[in-house]
């Protein structure tokens, strides 16, 4: 079994999801089914950290007791949460969501962190989650606000974003944001046509996490980690100038019935390419 090669004080993580068979027709969605199993073989492919998705306010880390559980699980294994990423919020966009939904997040949240260590919590703010206007850009910042000093005392807080660089550059300039950090997915970044040197140029001591996936040019599907992936090579040549970096997480392709296969030859071509 291909185990995944790490870097010193960064955890090496993986979308929770991404060693179960898919929920129905969501591509990615929390395993409710099989989470303890997904962390089992994580663990064996030398995974110490898991991203913990939130689809929907059914999660079982909201239940005290079922933290309880998940407590011991990650204890049994030896595997921390590295994130939690708020992927219900693509639904219920900040500049949309209800204002009680979101305080009783804010305290789910809340007990979360008083039970188990969150090192870092993400907010999207891209394709459907992503404001269109000055208003909503106003309104999200309000709220980012509101989480950042409920939640930041105890994990560092990031957005991921498709938000392009020189806008969000100016969007990092708000004082109501300054601690908000970026969690940066390098084949979107390449989907999108970005640069990924933009973002080591101006938002070095933003970049909190990165997603690792490949997707091709121009809006691309995701794929299997390919030898030749330039956007890969600039994240090593770069790392050790990320002082902030808390995490790089696997969010790789996974076909619906070979999704350990694809794990497997994602994490060899990822271990050939950082060992060069």
């Amino acid at each position: 079994m291909k185990v995944i090669k790490k870097y010193n004080k960064v955890f090496m993580s993986y979308v929770i999801g991404r060693f179960s068979k898919k929920v129905g027709d969501k591509y990615q969605h929390f395993p409710i089914d099989n989470w303890q199993r997904d962390i089992t073989l994580a663990k064996k492919f030398g995974f110490n950290g898991i991203e913990w998705i939130i689809s929907d306010y059914s999660n079982p880390i909201f239940n005290k007791f079922f933290l309880g559980q998940i407590k011991k699980e990650l204890n049994k294994k030896a595997i921390k949460i590295s994130s939690i990423a708020l992927d219900l919020i693509m639904d219920e966009p900040l500049h949309k969501i209800n204002q009680l939904n979101l305080y009783w997040l804010i305290e789910k949240i809340k007990l979360i962190q008083s039970e188990i260590k969150i090192y870092r919590i993400n907010i999207p703010i891209e394709e459907r989650a992503r404001f269109r206007n000055k208003s909503e850009k106003r309104i999200a910042i309000k709220r980012l606000n509101y989480i950042l000093r409920n939640l930041e005392k105890n994990s560092k807080i990031s957005i991921e974003t498709d938000i392009n660089p020189r806008k969000l550059k100016d969007f990092f300039k708000s004082k109501y944001i300054k601690n908000l950090g970026l969690l940066l997915d390098i084949g979107n970044t390449r989907a999108n046509g970005y640069k990924i040197e933009d973002y080591f140029n101006h938002f070095k001591s933003k970049i909190y996490g990165f997603h690792i996936k490949f997707r091709s040019k121009n809006h691309g599907n995701s794929k299997v980690i390919p030898l030749k992936f330039r956007e890969l090579n600039m994240l090593k040549e770069n790392i050790k100038s990320l002082k902030n970096l808390q995490d790089i997480t696997f969010q790789t392709y996974r076909s619906r019935d070979n999704f350990i296969l694809d794990m497997k030859n994602s994490i060899q071509n990822y271990n050939r390419i950082i060992s060069e």
